[in-house]
């Protein structure tokens, strides 16, 4: 049997009459030998056969009970032990399901249930801990993988918390055992440190050190109570920096030091815990003959543990004589402003200048309605030459006509046409004709008026705007909601203004098509990567329909993210954004993204994130993922030639560009864990024919969490005032595709060879060389 000092996880062979074990915060595994035994766990009664395997969660209370011969195999991982590598093991149980490759997944766990078995039964002492460490994380990545579950409500759970703080709570409960800050914590429920602290302390009643120290202190007490551990063991084993700490906290609370405590008679504790070597309970050992039997069965019955496999692969074959090129669609791509004044903001115009240089950049648009700007307020008349606002409303105008950008101005229902009209009166009078028709209209809908306000509101502001704007385009709002099979039955299409408006602008959000609960449903997350594309296809059969052919402009969007109701971008996601880029229909003639994440929260008015739509910079100086993305989109120009599920094939100007993606929807709650991401890794050996013969050099850009995603590399950052400007300069630097450039030779065939992880994006480009 295993050390009993081995304190994050044990490995215990029994014959058992009679054996408890209240519930922990530990995972254990239980496997029957030989025999028969009766198992109660929780309120759920087993009676297990040879060969079976038990799973008992975190606390859960369980009891085994045999009357002839048995031999049982008991494995108890600690929760301080699993979450060193695996900080959410709490959220998570584990269990058998009826899955179609769950026998698969049994036949893995056998395996590596039987090399602990080995090394225990042979205990090589000089490598033992090692080899069981090895199984034992070996035998925690099949669980992950195979067996685990959404989590059920646990004793930790107070009726008066919050979902977070419940979850703050099991979080330091699973990892009460080491040291643990409140900074660590903020950073993995992806919020600030003050504010988790503020709502800590108003919801539980004690700060977030003062909660850690009792419960490490509740633990410390039963430890006293139920073993004869030395008090130094005990401290080390709940988290404390050293001995001496935990004494002075122990005497300050209970008024005793842990010596003290302990020689009390009612909280010494029971003579089969202080002597070891008398069994727990009525359990016997292993006969070393039955032991050795038993081994050699094992020995013969199981195959030979091979390695976890779980990338696909496929072999493509693409054929370019025979291919049909099609025109590669480009689109218009728009940035998104809070208000009009953003443009005058130095980072804003530094931002602005590094897109239009790098992406073609197309347009603003202005969320905040331009008759809500400080900028055209009630007393804004005449003369203007002497108006500080008419000033800096000539210098927006001048930037933006420097960047020769084009400019949407939004309308709501609540906006005077008197007031628009004074404004375009006096534009018009100021600016140039080209300069004022770079400008686009948009009227938003309001759905807090009658179909007759809005269509009222519509007729005013659109008249004025065509009376001194002629050749003006105005387009129309409009939300049609998250559920896509109501788009035919929505009452726009009824509307006499949709017949009147030049565009169409929409919003299409993939977290908007998860509701809560089906999260753990893979239907709607595989829809979800579709979301984008499926709903402008939708609008675009209406449109057609209803003898309209409208342009769309799809201003508000994003793919799936990463914590879906908590975070927007915590996990590398380029392929998905990539995906429904090439998946829009034609008719979506412009994409819109805000320009930065501070603008972005600046605009939702108080609200922490934004799943809405997704943002270019963070903060003022650090592109997103989403940038590169649009880097790379942007390179893949000319005439389309082979496109399928992970693949692009290019050609413009005697070059070629080829896109290997590997698109996959994550459970939002699964979606950070690198022992599940790694099981969508996809390997791609793809055949091109039909390449001229010649000398080509090759550049690969390969863009994936270990090659340019920014978040990882943020995270690096722990410094409690945030990355020195030689930090950002390092994190920008790194934050971008893997490059590389060679020459090669070839005769007729490309042969291309890559292993993608989920979400990774690689483009090759192919010039020749003459």
């Amino acid at each position: 049997m295993v050390d009993r000092e081995l304190t994050e996880f044990s490995v215990d062979l029994h014959q058992v009459r009679y054996l408890a074990e209240p519930g922990g915060n530990s995972l254990t595994l239980i496997q029957l030998l030989h025999g028969e035994l009766f198992l109660q766990s929780g309120d759920r009664f087993n009676s297990l056969r040879e060969g079976a395997i038990a799973l008992v969660n975190r606390h859960t209370d369980w009891i085994l009970e045999g009357a002839g011969e048995n031999a049982v195999m008991v494995i108890t991982l600690t929760g301080q032990w699993i979450a060193r590598w695996y900080p959410d093991f709490f959220l998570y149980d584990y269990q058998q399901t009826p899955q179609s490759d769950q026998e698969r997944w049994n036949s893995a766990l056998r395996n590596a249930l039987h090399q602990v078995l080995l090394a225990t039964v042979i205990k090589d002492e000089p490598r033992y801990r090692l080899e069981l460490n090895r199984w034992l994380s070996e035998l925690m990545l099949i669980l992950i993988a195979g067996f685990q579950q959404p989590t059920q409500a646990h004793s930790s759970r107070h009726q008066h918390w919050s979902r977070r703080i419940t979850q703050v709570v099991q979080r330091i409960e699973a990892n009460v055992g080491r040291r643990i800050s409140l900074g660590e914590i903020a950073r993995a429920e992806f919020v600030s440190q003050a504010w988790l602290s503020k709502l800590f302390r108003r919801e539980v009643g004690v700060s977030f050190m003062q909660f850690i120290t009792a419960l490490r202190l509740q633990n410390a007490v039963k430890a006293l109570r139920s073993t004869s551990k030395p008090v130094h063991q005990i401290a080390l084993e709940q988290g404390f920096a050293n001995n001496r700490q935990m004494i002075d906290l122990f005497k300050r609370h209970y008024g005793k030091t842990p010596r003290q405590f302990r020689r009390a008679p009612h909280n010494a504790p029971p003579a089969s815990v202080r002597d070891e070597s008398t069994p727990k309970h009525n359990v016997h050992a292993v006969p070393s003959h039955l032991l050795f039997t038993l081994l050699r069965r094992t020995q013969n019955s199981v195959s030979p543990p091979a390695p976890l496999r779980f990338e696909t692969s496929e072999e493509i074959r693409i054929a370019v004589q025979e291919a049909k090129a099609r025109p590669q669609r480009g689109r218009n791509i728009i940035i998104t402003l809070r208000e009009i004044e953003d443009i005058l903001q130095h980072d804003v115009q530094t931002q602005l200048r590094e897109l239009r240089r790098t992406l073609s950049l197309n347009g603003l648009d202005i969320v905040e309605p331009i008759l809500n700007s400080p900028l055209l307020a009630n007393h804004w008349q005449p003369p203007l030459v002497i108006n500080p606002n008419w000033t800096r409303f000539q210098r927006i105008i001048s930037l933006v006509e420097e960047l020769g950008l084009t400019l949407t101005l939004r309308l709501d229902a609540a906006s005077s046409p008197e007031r628009l009209r004074a404004f375009l009166h006096q534009c018009v009078n100021h600016f140039s004709a080209p300069l004022l028709m770079r400008w686009r209209f948009l009227w938003i809908w309001s759905p807090a008026r009658t179909p007759s306000q809005n269509e009222q509101s519509w007729q005013a502001l659109a008249q004025a705007v065509r009376t001194y704007l002629p050749n003006a385009p105005v387009g129309i709002g409009y939300d049609f909601g998250a559920d896509i099979s109501l788009i035919p039955y929505d009452p726009l299409w009824r509307q006499p203004l949709l017949h009147d408006a030049d565009f169409i602008a929409c919003a299409a959000d993939a977290n908007a098509s998860l509701t809560p609960g089906n999260e753990g449903d893979d239907t709607p997350l595989q829809h979800a990567i579709d979301y984008p594309a499926r709903k402008l296809r939708a609008i675009t059969r209406e449109l057609h329909r209803h003898g309209l052919t409208r342009p769309i402009r799809l201003l508000t969007w994003n793919t799936l993210t990463g914590q879906t109701r908590n975070t927007n971008g915590g996990f590398f996601r380029g392929a998905l954004v990539m995906h429904s880029l090439l998946t829009l229909p034609d008719s979506v003639t412009c994409v819109g993204f805000w320009l930065n994440s501070t603008l972005q929260r600046e605009a939702l008015e108080g609200e922490r994130v934004d799943t809405t739509s997704l943002a270019i910079w963070f903060g003022d100086t650090l592109p997103r993922p989403v940038y590169w993305v649009l880097r790379l989109w942007h390179r893949l120009t000319g005439e389309r030639l082979a496109l399928g599920p992970g693949y692009l094939l290019t050609r413009s100007n005697g070059g070629w560009r080829l896109l290997l993606s590997n698109t996959v929807a994550f459970n939002p709650d699964l979606c950070g864990q690198d022992a599940f991401i790694q099981r969508f890794r996809r390997r791609i050996c793809l055949t091109i024919t039909g390449v001229p013969p010649g000398r080509w050099r090759l550049r690969r850009l390969r863009f994936d969490q270990q090659n340019g995603a920014l978040f990882p590399l943020l995270e690096r950052m722990q410094s409690a005032s945030g990355p020195d400007a030689e930090a950002l300069e390092w994190v920008r630097h790194r934050a971008r595709p893997q490059m590389r450039m060679w020459d090669e030779i070839f005769a007729n065939d490309w042969v291309v060879e890559e292993t993608l992880e989920s979400n990774a994006l690689v483009l090759y480009e192919l010039t020749p060389l003459r």
